[in-house]
């Protein structure tokens, strides 16, 4: 099968089409196909299993249910009620949904922070473009502050996590913010994007 212009981008338009799923909304192979190739992005089945090994290695836990209403989801996710499947992956949709183990959506529409990095008092600092501030306060919801730097710049501290659901957020959200501290977090996300590029090695 030819390969598409944008093909070395599915790994991420995948994940975030399981963020938005759960046990009570799932999404079937043919709909995963759909969805890719509305973004011009052209894909066999087998290579979206390789895409989801890649991801359940860095800790998404994709699951499968039999059944009438069957199909993929990943564990912890959203459930029906607060959430359906998106087309439409403009910069806007992508960063408005909640993330496992990063934010969750509450009934009334607020979103709140349901990690245990919280609880444990750790922190992250994240150098922000001005212009993103809205993104990073949707990402991480009311447990973000901000610190002006510069004229174009602020510094997010924020609770820190080093899931890849985090790690997908930031490599779409791209320069426009970077982890400054701590460096640990920091080598993950390099560890993370070197083997996102080594699964498209030759593309």
């Amino acid at each position: 099968m030819a390969k598409s212009n944008n093909q070395k981008a599915k790994i991420l338009y995948l994940e975030q089409l399981l963020c938005q799923t759960g046990e009570d909304n799932t999404i079937t192979m043919q709909q995963i196909l759909s969805i890719l190739e509305e973004h011009n992005i052209r894909a066999e089945r087998k290579s979206i299993y390789d895409d989801f090994d890649v991801l359940r290695s860095f800790g998404m836990d994709i699951r499968y249910r039999r059944g009438k209403n069957g199909g993929y989801f990943l564990a912890g996710g959203a459930s029906n009620t607060d959430s359906k499947i998106q087309s439409d992956f403009s910069e806007k949709d992508s960063v408005d949904q909640p993330v496992k183990k990063a934010v969750v959506e509450t009934e009334n529409g607020s979103v709140e922070w349901k990690n245990t990095a919280e609880s444990s008092g750790k922190q992250m600092k994240l150098l922000v473009s001005g212009n993103k501030k809205e993104e990073v306060q949707k990402f991480f919801g009311t447990h973000v502050q901000f610190k002006d730097m510069d004229d174009e710049q602020v510094l997010a501290v924020v609770p820190a996590v080093d899931t890849a659901q985090f790690f997908g957020w930031l490599t779409f959200m791209g320069k426009t913010v970077r982890i400054m501290k701590p460096k640990k977090i920091a080598q993950s996300y390099r560890e993370y994007l070197k083997v996102l590029a080594k699964e498209y090695k030759g593309i």
